[in-house]
């Protein structure tokens, strides 16, 4: 059992709702404060030494300030977040997904404390903005594409709704557009924000390891289990001419429509497998009685 399986027990699921659903409402009301009063974002901003000062709410109020100031690419923004959490959250479930952006938000404010330290300890980095630091968890969304593409590396996205690519591919492309990011500060001038960005991506690429090393990803499976997978797999061999994955409900198989994705269901009691067309839109199996 991994530890996320012990933690989840152990608070007895997830009782709290889908934590990117108000994370959302949160960027879109910054968003509209960005327009109407662009003043308003300076008391919004993660600033440790004004936070030092008694400003305590900036610890909560720098996922207000959005990243961008496009009506377009905002409103983009908002449904790819939507979608991506949603999805998310019927593959690994709602505690899981909340875990990640909870703790991710907590590593991305103990990053911003440490870079504010690092400049004041350290004599001549005042220049990289020790008085503000700018925080905002855009890179940190950008590590649920990252774990869609984990669960799903085979399947393919829209890369740009235009370029079709394959989610294992998916995590380079994110990697290599967090490093033009941090390229196009320093390029720029802009020293100061570029080790910002830095700071931010360390924080989103913590995130995930702390993710991974919770659910045990890549761990060996324990000998009795894998005495057990075997076991399994001797009984349930099935013929090489018959096909071993079936969605439950429209029947389609690997072999009669090589292109769809096939998984078991988290949320169904009993061994239920869908295809992806199915996964997300099905009516979860539950015990009789139950609703």
């Amino acid at each position: 059992m991994s530890l996320m399986e012990k933690l989840e027990r152990k608070m007895g699921g997830s009782h709290l709702p889908n934590m990117m659903i108000p994370l959302i409402v949160c960027y879109a009301v910054g968003f509209v404060i960005s327009y109407v009063a662009p003043a308003v974002q300076y008391w919004l901003v993660f600033s440790p030494e004004l936070i030092f000062r008694g400003q305590v709410w900036r610890i909560f109020t720098f996922v207000l300030c959005p990243e961008s100031s496009s009506f377009f690419m905002a409103l983009i923004t908002c449904f790819i977040y939507f979608s991506i959490s949603r999805g998310l959250e019927q593959i690994i479930g709602r505690f899981r997904l909340n875990f990640f952006l909870l703790s991710g938000l907590l590593i991305l404010v103990l990053v911003g404390f440490a870079y504010y330290f690092v400049c004041v300890l350290v004599p001549g980095l005042e220049i990289f903005g020790s008085y503000t630091v700018v925080l905002n968890p855009y890179y940190l969304y950008g590590m649920l594409f990252v774990l869609f593409a984990l669960a799903f590396p085979d399947a393919q996205f829209l890369f740009m709704f235009l370029f079709p690519i394959k989610g294992k591919w998916m995590i380079f492309l994110t990697l290599i557009m967090y490093i033009l990011d941090v390229g196009q500060a320093f390029l720029n001038g802009n020293a100061a924000y570029g080790w910002i960005i830095v700071a931010m991506i360390a924080a989103a690429i913590l995130t995930l390891l702390l993710y991974m090393m919770m659910i045990g990803y890549g761990r060996p499976a324990a000998p009795r289990n894998v005495v057990r997978m075997r076991s399994y797999t001797r009984q349930g061999a099935a013929p090489s001419d018959s096909a071993r994955h079936k969605c439950c409900i429209c029947g389609r198989t690997e072999r009669t429509n090589p292109e769809l994705d096939f998984r078991y269901c988290s949320y169904c009691v009993g061994n239920y497998e869908y295809c992806s067309d199915h996964l997300y839109s099905h009516i979860h199996k539950k015990p009789s009685g139950e609703t």
